[in-house]
């Protein structure tokens, strides 16, 4: 349960409200950045992850968002929106070999690619796990 209702939130006066919560608009949830960054620092073979990573995939996500249109129900891309995890890791592993903590070099567009492939192979397994029956769907009345 949220601190605060978004309801309340707004009534009280907030043009703009996050939570948590993948039931009420901008869902602000770790599970946006982890993959991504994981996956740019894995690709470069980083030796650590600096703060400037860590903004640099949230300058990414925020880049997204406004090319998506921002509005008060609209302020961060949805762990749906897959389309902005290659760009994340292209954005951290970037940062890491301008930094030198990378092992490996690569561009935007290489890690972008690289990592769209990676995604795209992974959601085509688990999607064939879904239609084979080894993985079933949650409830349509599902929520947290």
């Amino acid at each position: 349960m949220p601190e605060i209702w978004p309801w309340e939130a707004k009534k009280a006066g907030a043009k703009v409200v996050a939570t948590g919560r993948s039931d009420f608009p901008n869902q602000v949830n770790n599970s946006l950045v982890f993959p991504a960054v994981f996956r740019g620092v894995l690709d470069v073979r980083a030796r650590t992850i600096t703060d400037e990573m860590a903004i640099a995939a949230a300058v990414e996500l925020a880049k997204f968002a406004e090319e998506k249109g921002l509005s008060e129900n609209y302020i961060i891309p949805t762990m749906e929106e897959w389309e902005v995890y290659p760009r994340v890791a292209a954005a951290v592993a970037v940062k890491a070999v301008e930094q030198g903590v990378a092992r490996k070099t690569t561009t935007f567009k290489e890690e972008g690619e690289r990592a769209r492939e990676i995604i795209m192979a992974s959601r085509s397994k688990v999607e064939e796990l879904f239609k084979a029956g080894f993985i079933s769907s949650p409830p349509v009345d599902y929520k947290e």
